[in-house]
């Protein structure tokens, strides 16, 4: 049960989010629609979407421990196709969601078919980055015929055989430890948001990022802390994807769109062996 002092202080972060990604959209030029969806039968009862651009509609599901708003240098490049940016359930401003004793197929293929039932679209991409790579992929290997493209960003997740859990990541997997660093886990900083991308993406990507980026980045983390954490078991055991998880190639041979994939090579992923090649 929440309490009256966790409910403010969540109230305070989802305003200080809010107030970052509009610095950000300004930053950038981008005209961001706010809106939040009513979900049938999914996990959560609702999600918050950001919207930007006219045209064919994008689906753009991000990563572990962000939000929607991480697209916004994205979206800024795309005014031609209606970009659907989702924070997903216990991400930026959707929801709080602990994800023990969750199956995280069942949970993925629920909740992106009721998120396309609600966005009342025909035909359209859906767009994952590590985490949401792997929503997108056990999507379309279920066939979904409103599935027109499949681009999957960077990192997969742990759908793709093979993988092993960063060191972190696999610490936290383990209950006690993963308490622990809830304790101990700092307060996300701007300037510390920087150098872990730094990391990540390098520092030119990041140099060329507007400094309102990373105080959105931060105020992501420290939202999303408590999700993150509670998925991290359900991934991994040990170093080990749980085996569950990951899809064979014959699974991967049943996708039927074209599919593109940025070819990033991480610790959590490789290219799927089998995906057809996008059509020109």
């Amino acid at each position: 049960m929440t309490t009256t002092g966790e409910a403010r202080a969540a109230g305070q972060q989802r305003a200080a989010l809010v107030a970052s990604e509009r610095r950000l959209f300004a930053a950038l030029g981008l005209e961001v629609r706010e809106r939040e969806l009513e979900l049938d039968g999914a996990p959560v009862p609702r999600l918050r979407v950001l919207e930007t651009g006219e045209g064919p509609p994008i689906v753009l599901l991000h990563g572990a421990g962000v939000g929607a708003a991480i697209w916004a240098p994205l979206l800024a490049k795309l005014p031609d196709h209606h970009c659907i940016a989702v924070d997903l359930p216990g991400c930026g401003a959707s929801p709080p969601f602990d994800f023990d004793g969750v199956d995280l197929r069942t949970h993925a293929v629920s909740l992106v078919t009721a998120l396309l039932d609600a966005l009342q679209l025909r035909s359209v991409a859906l767009a994952g980055n590590s985490l949401g790579g792997t929503y997108a992929l056990y999507l379309a290997t279920e066939g979904d015929e409103r599935l027109s493209h499949l681009l999957l960003l960077g990192a997969t997740g742990a759908a793709l055989p093979g993988g092993r859990a960063p060191l972190p990541m696999a610490l936290m997997s383990r209950p006690r430890i993963g308490r622990l660093a809830e304790v101990l886990t700092p307060r996300m900083r701007p300037s510390l948001s920087r150098r872990f991308f730094a990391s990540v993406v390098g520092r030119p990507a990041v140099d060329a990022a507007p400094d309102e980026m990373f105080a959105v980045v931060a105020a992501l983390a420290n939202i999303s802390g408590p999700t993150f954490r509670s998925l991290m078991p359900v991934l991994f055991e040990g170093r080990h994807i749980r085996r569950h998880l990951e899809l064979t190639d014959d699974e991967l041979s049943t996708i039927a769109v074209p599919t593109v994939s940025s070819g990033v090579a991480t610790t959590c992923s490789r290219t799927p062996p089998t995906a057809p090649a996008p059509r020109r």
